[in-house]
């Protein structure tokens, strides 16, 4: 587990054009100002903690800690250890005494992430210390004051997970001052395109390269595309264009060609074979007609690029 305990600086970009990215960041900055507990939910990948860390830097908590913890990497044997901290000899392996995250943040904000992931029985626990703004270390239990904001994120309805009975209803409530529902990339199509050319500028800078010109052909199937993984993945695939240096055409095959997920209809069907077929050709061309090699820059299995070729002719 890592945590980043400097203050930090720079307010983030929250790039987008659509409706419902505006509404959130004009929320989240609306929120920034009060100390209350704010739920972020969205699937993995929609920028949840670039969110918590814009609503920390807009906060009176700005020059003081930031730190992100996925709850989901914290064994529930080491919970409270973690969260809590714990004194020299409190448990075996307990060499030095250690702080604690809720303490390690303190004066500044504990950003939960995944927090439905967090063991019931261990929940009571913490919803006691965002109540009572107080922690008992293993080992010592005398309660030590704090003054942290916690905001938490999730991919899951917490609000449903608490119905069915898998989420405390109490922590829950507590945790639901403000909600914030950040929608996927797929739901707002119009954000694909500011959001290519935002990384394009962000990794030409960082590779010292020129910008790498994306045709209108290609920037309308990546907006049809349902990017699963959200902007994560719409920037990893940016980044591959710097970083493999091969044509978007070819990068655009690796997307789509294992993809479970539809383009949208209106997508020019011949279109598409027509760019699969060429990207497929140039992975071949560059790799020497080596099907191994070609299905690696295409990141596609061997098998799936021998289908394609003999789908295609070129086999």
């Amino acid at each position: 587990m890592s945590v980043t305990t400097r203050p930090v600086s720079g307010v983030p970009e929250i790039v987008g054009v659509s409706k419902a990215i505006q509404e959130v960041v004009r929320l989240i900055d609306t929120v920034a100002q009060s100390d209350c507990c704010v739920l972020l939910e969205g699937e993995s990948g929609t920028g949840k903690e670039l969110l918590a860390r814009r609503l920390c830097l807009k906060s009176n908590r700005r020059d003081k800690p930031f730190i992100p913890v996925n709850c989901a990497g914290i064994s529930e044997s080491l919970f409270e250890s973690q969260f809590f901290g714990h004194v020299r000899g409190a448990f075996t392996g307990a060499e030095q005494s250690m702080l604690g995250l809720v303490r390690t943040a303190d004066s500044g904000t504990l950003f939960l992430d995944e927090v439905g992931e967090i063991p019931l029985k261990l929940q009571p626990k913490l919803l006691r210390v965002i109540q009572e703004q107080e922690v008992m270390p293993v080992g010592k239990p005398i309660p030590i004051t704090v003054n942290t904001r916690f905001i938490a994120g999730t991919n899951r309805n917490l609000r449903e997970l608490a119905a069915r009975g898998r989420f405390r209803p109490d922590l829950f409530y507590r945790l639901n001052i403000v909600r914030v529902v950040v929608s996927p990339l797929r739901d707002r199509s119009e954000d694909v395109g500011p959001l290519l050319d935002h990384f394009s500028a962000h990794y030409s800078r960082l590779y010292k390269m020129p910008p790498i010109a994306i045709s209108s052909a290609i920037r309308s199937l990546l907006v049809g595309y349902a990017w699963p993984g959200n902007v994560r993945e719409l920037a990893a695939w940016v980044e591959r264009l710097y970083a493999t240096g091969l044509a978007p055409e070819v990068l655009l095959e690796s997307l789509l060609v294992e993809s479970t997920s539809p383009l949208r209809s209106q997508l020019d069907e011949l279109s598409l074979k027509h760019l699969e077929r060429r990207a497929i050709a140039q992975a071949m061309d560059q790799s020497d007609f080596n099907q191994r090699k070609a299905a690696r820059l295409l990141q596609v299995h061997r098998a799936t690029l021998a289908r394609k070729l003999k789908k295609h002719g070129l086999a």
